[in-house]
């Protein structure tokens, strides 16, 4: 639920060490101004407040959304810089705050944690109150998963690329290309504010990494020789500058944000065919990991150099995660096998550092919360239709609870506000969507999907949107969003 707040700013006291003079001319309601950069993101951004036309020496108050959150005072030339927090009119100005999540690629963000921690709508008290609220059929295969910038959704189809109305699940955008079983990415834009356009990235299944702008404009396009695997984008917040990169056949390529090839790094062990991970370590230069068949490696981030690889099963691996380093600054790199192993490894060394039987295959990402704020904070789906939530990573003792959902979980755990959200994929009977207390693993939500999903939900600003087999995506809310 995007939500536009109004920031006010309004004269709170004149200095009282000005001539009268100063304050005995004609109001100056006419020539003041407010700029807000960002003027969107998310709960808790930081956004900088400037303005202008004010008198020297004033004292004015910055309120959002009708409440007192900040003063500044206004100079000598009667303007004022100021940085607030955006949370949960004298000589007056106002400018509109955009609250709104995006969430810009596959598991939310570079470390691939799937969780969402701004959600603050949908939490486990009306979670079970979701309902359908528009169903769009696109042509999905339930291997993409959608994604959220803009105001749009973006998610591959059989024929190519489709931007959805979030409210209403309209097609809004319509790109074709080959078909695309990934999900894309998105790089953030910066101009014009406050709805920058940006650019989706994504592969198709001839071989072509495309970007279009989020208007659906085609911007570069190049060939990798392989079926691209779901691309994983780096930029640092408020950065215009960004990296893609990318798996194609067993070969990890990085682009600049124009097309420009970077680096390329041939890998042994198998195919790239899942999306590589972003480790930040402490005083360690970033770092991606990835699989390549049943081998996990670790390159230097900005040149592709290797620094090491560990093959660790006899069968396929699934989606490494990392976490969200804001949150987990001494991490433990997590990954799945076909064989239905989890592996924790040291993203240092690539040593392992503790293992987990489960009762199916492993193929999508684990889920990596807030170890400070939620306990159990990781979540694992198996093929064999479980769910685990566990409370440490270098080592495994039993899970602090386990659910059976009676259904293969092919996809990525989403974690959001103290809620799991998954989805089931049984090659016969019912798929299901769940939403279960994160704490307990009770079921809140149980509703029937018409399609089975390999990939994850998003969720974000009270919306729940998955794309199925059956080539629908779906989107829920509950009757008050």
């Amino acid at each position: 639920m995007n939500k536009r707040f109004v920031i006010a700013i309004v004269v709170a006291a004149a200095c009282l060490l000005l001539p009268s003079a100063a304050t005995s001319g004609p109001l100056a309601t006419s020539t003041t101004k407010l700029t807000l950069k960002p003027a969107l993101g998310p709960p808790t951004t930081q956004t900088k407040a400037k303005g202008v036309g004010y008198q020297a020496g004033e004292t004015v108050a910055i309120s959002f959304d009708g409440g007192r959150i900040a003063s500044a005072l206004a100079d000598s030339f009667g303007k004022f810089v100021k940085k607030i927090a955006v949370g949960s009119s004298g000589l007056s100005a106002r400018a509109v705050f955009l609250v709104r999540t995006d969430w810009l690629q596959a598991c939310f963000e570079a470390g691939r944690s799937c969780f969402n921690n701004y959600e603050n709508v949908l939490d486990p008290g009306d979670v079970g109150r979701l309902a359908v609220r528009w169903r769009a059929p696109v042509g999905t295969d339930g291997r993409s998963s959608p994604v959220y910038a803009n105001g749009l959704l973006f998610v591959g189809t059989s024929q190519g690329l489709v931007g959805l109305d979030p409210a209403t699940g309209a097609i809004v955008i319509n790109y074709r290309s080959g078909p695309v079983s990934t999900t894309p990415a998105v790089i953030r834009g910066f101009d014009p504010q406050p709805d920058p356009p940006g650019k989706v990235i994504f592969g198709s299944s001839d071989g072509i990494l495309h970007a279009v702008s989020t208007s659906g404009a085609q911007l570069w396009q190049v060939g990798l020789g392989a079926v691209p695997s779901t691309p994983l984008v780096l930029q640092k917040p408020g950065t215009k500058t960004a990296e893609v990169v990318v798996g194609a056949g067993n070969t990890l390529f990085a682009f600049d944000q124009v097309g420009g090839r970077l680096w390329a790094a041939v890998l042994e062990g198998g195919d790239i065919s899942q999306p590589p991970v972003a480790v930040k370590l402490p005083r360690m230069p970033l770092r991606l990991v990835v699989a390549a068949g049943n081998t996990l490696h670790a390159l230097d981030a900005q040149t592709g150099a290797l620094l090491w690889s560990n093959p660790l099963s006899r069968s396929p691996l699934g989606a490494p995660s990392i976490g969200n380093p804001r949150f987990i600054d001494q991490p433990d790199a997590l990954v799945g096998d076909q064989a239905g192993n989890l592996f924790s490894l040291d993203p240092r060394t690539g040593a392992v550092v503790a293992r987990f039987a489960a009762g199916g295959p492993i193929s999508g990402s684990p889920a990596v919360g807030d170890p400070n704020q939620s306990d159990p904070w990781v979540v694992i789906g198996d093929g064999g239709g479980n769910i685990y939530a566990i409370d440490t990573t270098d080592a495994f003792p039993p899970p602090v609870w386990q659910a059976a959902l009676g259904g293969p979980i092919d996809g990525p755990p989403v974690l959001a506000n103290g809620v799991v959200y998954v989805a089931t994929d049984p090659e016969g009977g019912d798929p299901h969507m769940f939403a279960l207390d994160q704490a307990s693993g009770r079921v809140l939500f149980d509703g029937l999907l018409p399609g089975g999903v390999a990939s994850s939900p998003i969720v974000a600003d009270g919306k729940v949107i998955v794309a199925t087999k059956s080539g629908d995506v779906v989107g829920y809310q509950t009757p008050d969003t």
